[in-house]
């Protein structure tokens, strides 16, 4: 005997969340466009991106062109000097990132979605840091530029290689590290002006102590610098994952 036919409705599979890095890399995204739309920290960046490369390669390195051996000594220092600038708009964004929009009344949407504490705490540090590494490469590019035009193309073959790439890559682990404070300290204040005032005051032994060090890095050479960026890299992740467990957003979302 036939079975009639039976129309079988089809299997819905659930629908899954987004993974940690999908949802980090949106916030990351989101943040980092409004902190390009901001014009103070867009003018900001661009000063130290375009004019103070250029005061310090007139002011400072111009005068040494006839002393060669300071010249050498100071122009990969000023490789990392220059690329750190830009990243004190980090701060200030990553400031606003959580005290900010506490105030405004932003953040109740996030805190409460599906979204891990990582999560949201890792979108928030690279939004913050994203754009001032933009800017941070801008200045580097400049700074060559300015060489090459006030001191000559030759002046790029003092350049020691190894060393200078170092102090490159660790701009970007630096400015991260500084974003990651600031992101630290705003997600516990209640204010922007706080958070900004608070992350200033802690972040200025860092400077000093990444400068100072600067300074005797290219002595012991390229190693010390890539054992330097290593071990900093791994402060910025241990301090990211501990920032993110450790941070309450159930009491932040019931003061809302």
């Amino acid at each position: 005997m036939l079975q009639p036919n039976v129309l079988e409705s089809p299997v819905v599979s659930p629908l899954r969340p987004p993974s940690d890095l999908r949802v980090m890399f949106l916030i990351a995204r989101r943040g980092s466009v409004e902190a390009l739309r901001d014009r103070m920290t867009v003018m900001m960046s661009l000063f130290f991106a375009l004019i103070l490369p250029l005061v310090l390669v007139v002011a400072v390195l111009l005068p040494l062109k006839n002393d060669q051996s300071s010249l050498e000594r100071v122009l990969a220092i000023y490789v990392l000097i220059i690329g750190l600038m830009p990243a004190s708009s980090a701060i200030g964004i990553a400031s606003g990132q959580f005290a900010g929009e506490k105030e405004q009344g932003n953040l109740t949407p996030l805190l409460a979605s599906p979204a891990s504490n990582l999560a949201i705490f890792g979108g928030k540090v690279v939004c913050a840091v994203a754009p001032s590494i933009i800017f941070s490469l801008a200045a580097e590019v400049c700074y060559l530029i300015y060489l090459t035009l006030f001191l000559g193309i030759d002046t790029l073959r003092l350049l020691p290689p190894g060393i200078s790439l170092a102090m490159i890559v660790l701009v970007p682990v630096t400015s991260l590290f500084a974003a990651i404070v600031a992101s630290l300290i705003s997600s516990r204040v209640r204010t922007f002006n706080t958070a900004q005032q608070v992350s200033g005051l802690a972040l200025i032994p860092l400077w000093a102590v990444v400068i100072g060090l600067s300074f005797k890095l290219q002595d012991w050479g390229t190693l010390a610098v890539v054992a330097m960026v290593a071990g900093l890299a791994l402060i910025d992740l241990a301090l990211t994952v501990a920032s993110a467990k450790t941070w309450r957003r159930e009491e932040v979302l019931s003061k809302q």
